[in-house]
């Protein structure tokens, strides 16, 4: 008479034990990934934030109002931020583009003086009208 085991071949791994390893592993596979992918995401956000304080001191040593002109970066791509008229713009632009590390500046200043697409109050307190007005174009106004 045979005394019956828990497993037919001793030799088997049962499949509960399969499925731990495997959780293990994978388990371990994505504690490693994730370790590396936040150490790599740290480091681009500290490389922004860096481009962003020498963006932001380019801009005050080329005499832009800091106040109405701020820099910000992600992955080296510098957005000029505010409310400036064009002189101020065009200064910003050039002061940050010279940078290294600057792979591209996007102007998203509101310009004074050119459109009323931003519905900003007048002075007169209406709305402004959120259809893009410029001098330069026939039949815009």
């Amino acid at each position: 008479m045979s005394v019956e085991t828990p497993f037919r071949n001793r030799n088997r791994v049962p499949a509960t034990a399969t499925r731990f390893a495997a959780a293990l592993a994978i388990l371990v596979a994505a504690t490693c990934g994730a370790a590396c992918t936040s150490a790599t995401y740290t480091e681009r956000v500290s490389r922004d934030q860096e481009l962003t304080r020498k963006a932001n001191v380019a801009l005050a040593d080329a005499g832009v109002d800091t106040r109405r002109i701020e820099a910000q970066s992600y992955f080296g791509v510098v957005a000029l931020l505010g409310r400036a008229d064009e002189n101020e713009v065009a200064a910003a632009r050039r002061a940050v583009s010279e940078l290294p590390g600057v792979v591209r500046v996007n102007n998203l200043v509101l310009t004074e003086g050119i459109s009323s697409a931003s519905g900003f109050t007048r002075a007169d307190g209406r709305k402004a009208p959120l259809i893009a007005r410029d001098a330069s174009v026939p039949d815009s106004k």
